[in-house]
């Protein structure tokens, strides 16, 4: 029996025939760990404030990749690091979308991993938009968490807004739950090449990718919870952004620790990210 390599698989034959896709797509994880490494740091800023280790004024930034696109737009850097991180960002979402349209599965785990994608080439290509207009206009930042409430509180103005909300906030505790599971699974590694890595690197990055997963998956699904709750309440005020959820959480003391999982989840995910860019390839859902 002949044994097919990667190469002849179809999405073997799509990288080979394509190598630049590859180069664009890991272009886009190393901005994409960027993103990561400066929200987990804001993350932590936040505890520090809260136990009065950090000045106001250190600690006044959002929490979230949105909020670390905010940060690089005040660095040294400015307009040029802008422009860099939103090419990343398109780039990353070039490579999602190509890797939901390659040959694959065609029952429903791979087409919810399809979707999975395409959303998530939706989420940083607007991430590279909010960079791009930050370049353009830096006085007209908008608050993420603002953002949230108020989209939540247009969409609850309509017939069955309230349950579209509902279902949205029930889809992302989900999402967030499979994101954890991931990571508590060490199943981190699908879309990295581990050969030739050390025996101690390959145990770290499966350790960062799935710290990295957890933390992701606990911030998403708390979002969810507090659209859910914005839906029961019918209150669009219960909606916010992950910097808001980080600081409503912060009032309580045993939130510092799920405070605490998110930003160190991010900043492991992003040091995942930095350190295996050359080493991501497309994976077919």
């Amino acid at each position: 029996m002949t044994v097919r390599t990667n190469l002849q698989m179809p999405v073997g034959d799509a990288v080979a025939k394509h190598p630049g896709v590859v180069r664009v797509g890991r272009a886009g994880w190393l901005a994409k760990g960027v993103v990561y490494v400066v929200a987990g740091v804001l993350g932590l800023l936040i505890i520090s404030r809260s136990f009065g280790w950090a000045d106001a004024s250190t600690t006044g930034a959002e929490a979230s990749p949105t909020g670390a696109v905010k940060e690089v737009a005040k660095s040294g850097g400015g307009k040029p690091l802008l422009y860099v991180l939103a090419i990343g960002m398109f780039l990353y979402a070039i490579w999602r979308i190509v890797a939901a349209t390659l040959p694959g599965g065609t029952g429903a785990k791979a087409l919810a991993t399809r979707v999975g994608y395409l959303v998530s080439a939706i989420i940083y290509g607007t991430l590279g938009l909010t960079a791009i207009s930050l370049a353009n206009a830096p006085a007209q930042s908008a608050d993420g968490n603002k953002t949230v409430t108020d989209l939540t509180a247009r969409v609850m103005t309509h017939t069955g807004g309230r349950w579209l909300i509902g279902l949205a906030g029930v889809a992302a505790i989900g999402a967030g739950l499979y994101h954890v599971v991931k990571g508590f699974k060490l199943d981190v590694t699908q879309e990295v090449d581990m050969s030739g890595m050390s025996a101690d690197r390959a145990r770290w990055t499966r350790r960062f990718g799935a710290a990295g997963e957890i933390g992701r998956g606990t911030g998403i699904a708390l979002i969810g919870f507090f659209l859910f709750r914005a839906a029961v309440t019918f209150d669009p005020n219960e909606a916010t952004g992950l910097d808001g959820v980080l600081r409503r959480l912060l009032v309580h003391s045993w939130g510092v620790i799920l405070v605490a999982l998110v930003a160190l989840g991010f900043l492991a995910y992003g040091v995942f990210c930095v350190t295996t860019f050359n080493r991501q390839r497309l994976q077919a859902p």
